[in-house]
């Protein structure tokens, strides 16, 4: 959730350095595709005093008000920014002054009323007596253009501003140390298929909506949204795909490697859960390039119970498991091997366990004898020919239905909260390879390393 994380990094950047009512809030652009407010109060003083890394000073010694949300919002041109309420506007000078002479910041320049710092040469702050807006990252040759941009925001009323947009509203009924609302177009590439399973085909990203409530809980930032739509239509659609999910239970588990940086945790009956995927135009493209090699479309429709999507690096290597009601398709292996694609190839590997091979990817599946399919996707070089990182501790293909320990740590402290949800996800930060995200993170909430996703 690039909105969050940038926001995150905003705040915790102005603060680092340091450390009219409610008409601040109307300097945040009415047209932002996504807005997020952060509650300091809630959060509670220790873990403020985690995030400004201030030292022995007090946070309100910013001139910045405190008690009330910061909002991050992100524009349809990608525009990403901060709004704080100014408690104090000479005092946010003063602070600036004594950070310029540590060469952390420009000097402030006023300008038109409000007074403007470049921060880090990557960042533009400009402030008034109610309001402070951080955009960025901003070059110094967008200097001009972004001030002449945050005069027109602080010149805002309600009606050019946030408050009346159907987001804001949105946001404004969410009670947590963090709330987010965003379309679906807003997010990353990569992460936005999860929460856009059960959009109908018809409906644009932009229709799709997220709305999440984000706190700490055990050590984890729990973050427990739902997914709709302001087209009365299309938010029909959803609410009945979203029928399809079930309980998880806790039939995976003890079976999921402690390597991987992350997992997406569903129950669902594959014949529904295929016709659901098959509406989707990002799952349609997946489907359709995954069918070329073998048919993916009848191993989902043989599915009824758990599926476990493990994401093992950012390169795209995965595994995938899944409870199975038959194995019918294991007869047609014999076919996919003869109409593979020029240049691959589906060759044995172990009992009712088979390797596509593609160039530098390896592909490699096959059914348990208690009807467990079992995937693993890996790129570059392998060790082995069959690199399936679900052997921990033995070789899942020699597992059976009994329990089994759970040896992804990860999962196991937070087995009570994945099991029985309808769709989970869980991010283990540590693992991600971009360590900046790490760092933006993990202060937030008490020095929380874990991300937990749960559908409501």
């Amino acid at each position: 959730m690039k909105y969050v994380f940038r926001f995150i990094y905003i705040c915790s950047l102005l603060l680092l350095l340091s450390c009219t009512g409610s008409d601040y809030v109307n300097v945040v652009p009415r047209e932002s595709v996504a807005m997020a407010a952060i509650d300091f109060e809630s959060l509670g003083v220790q873990d403020l005093e985690r995030i400004l890394l201030v030292g022995t000073d007090s946070p309100t010694s910013s001139g910045l008000d405190m008690s009330s949300k910061m909002y991050a919002f992100e524009t349809p041109d990608g525009t990403l920014g901060m709004v704080a309420k100014v408690d104090d506007g000479d005092a946010v000078t003063d602070m600036f002054v004594k950070l310029a002479g540590e060469g952390k910041c420009s000097k402030p320049e006023e300008r038109r009323g409000a007074r403007f710092v470049m921060i880090k040469d990557s960042w533009l702050a400009g402030y008034t007596d109610d309001a402070m807006v951080v955009i960025g990252p901003v070059s110094l040759m967008e200097r001009t253009a972004t001030e002449q941009k945050m005069q027109k925001m602080f010149a805002q009323d309600e009606n050019h501003g946030a408050k009346n947009s159907r987001l804001f509203q949105t946001l404004d009924t969410l009670n947590a140390p963090i709330s987010l609302v965003a379309q679906a177009s807003a997010l990353p590439e990569q992460a936005v298929l999860p929460f856009t399973i059960g959009a109908p085909k018809e409906a644009d990203a932009s229709q799709i909506v997220l709305a999440a409530k984000i706190s700490k809980e055990d050590e984890t930032m729990t973050i427990r949204g739902r997914t709709f739509s302001y087209n009365e239509g299309i938010d029909k659609k959803l609410k009945e795909n979203d029928k399809v999910f079930r309980p998880v239970t806790d039939d995976m588990l003890g079976r999921l490697s402690p390597r991987s940086m992350g997992f997406l945790f569903m129950n669902v009956n594959g014949e529904d859960f295929l016709k659901v995927l098959q509406q989707n135009r990002g799952f349609q493209a997946l489907l359709a390039g995954a069918n070329m090699a073998i048919d993916m479309d009848n191993i989902l429709r043989s599915v009824d119970g758990d599926i476990v999507f493990s994401l093992s690096n950012m390169n795209g290597d995965f595994d995938l498991m899944a409870r199975l009601a038959k194995r019918d398709f294991l007869k047609d292996v014999g076919y996919w091997k003869t109409s593979c694609p020029a240049g691959s190839s589906i060759s044995d590997a172990g009992k009712d366990t088979y390797l596509y091979k593609s160039g530098d990817m390896r592909y490699s599946f096959g059914v348990t004898a208690d009807n467990l399919f079992f995937s693993s996707l890996r790129h570059g070089e392998v060790k082995a020919e069959v690199d399936v990182a679900l052997k921990l501790p033995d070789d899942v293909a020699s597992r059976s239905s009994a329990p089994t320990p759970c040896v992804a740590a990860s999962v196991c402290k937070r087995a009570s909260r994945i099991k029985g949800s309808r769709l989970a996800m869980l991010v283990d930060i540590d693992k991600i390879d971009n360590k900046t995200v790490a760092e933006i993170i993990k202060p937030l909430l008490g020095g929380t390393n874990k991300i937990l996703y749960i559908k409501e």
